[in-house]
């Protein structure tokens, strides 16, 4: 399952909360994160994630909605943001996972942007993964833990190749050429 999701330009969303990291609260219905999911998940199919779903994951994003504008929920960073939205099921269990790319360079250095992932996790509430400055991903091949490795890179030649780790967050652990080589410092 890979659906690359990308928002018109002129769709987005703004500053409504400061994030924390800390998950939503036990009550799922999150109305307050409504516009925002409605917003960042506009062009994902209806079938592909549920309300529910979208609004938890929105919750979970350090983004927010303020007058129709998608900005950085860090003060003083509220330039407007252009998020894309990717499904994938990295650990081929029929299920996606959902990357969330977007950012500026207030946010996320010279780099321009972000790369967070979330996932279900066995409770059945969704959690991030993977949070990184970087200006895009690519899945490779290779598994860890049952997850496919993930290939992240920013304004170098070199990608950090990022895995699975045992407390379930994805961790750097070498980096690599486009063309898997090893980077000329490992």
């Amino acid at each position: 399952m890979n659906q690359r999701i990308n928002l018109p330009q002129g769709l987005t969303i703004g500053l409504a909360l400061v994030y924390s990291g800390v998950p939503p609260a036990a009550d799922t219905s999150h109305g307050d994160f409504q516009p925002l999911a409605a917003a960042l998940f506009a062009a994902v199919p209806p079938a592909a994630l549920s309300q529910t779903d979208r609004a938890e994951i929105s919750a979970l994003t350090p983004l927010a909605l303020h007058n129709g504008v998608v900005v950085s929920s860090l003060p003083g960073c509220e330039t407007a943001m252009h998020p894309e939205v990717i499904l994938e099921d990295l650990n081929g269990d029929g299920g996606p996972e959902v990357f969330v790319v977007a950012g500026n360079t207030c946010t996320s250095g010279m780099t321009g942007s972000s790369v967070w992932l979330f996932a279900k996790r066995l409770g059945g509430r969704w959690g991030q993964r993977l949070d990184v400055m970087a200006a895009a991903y690519r899945v490779l091949p290779t598994t860890t833990e049952g997850w496919h490795d993930l290939a992240v890179g920013g304004r170098g030649l070199c990608q950090g190749v990022w895995r699975l780790a045992a407390d379930g967050r994805y961790r750097y652990a070498r980096s690599i050429r486009p063309d898997g080589t090893p980077c000329p410092s490992q």
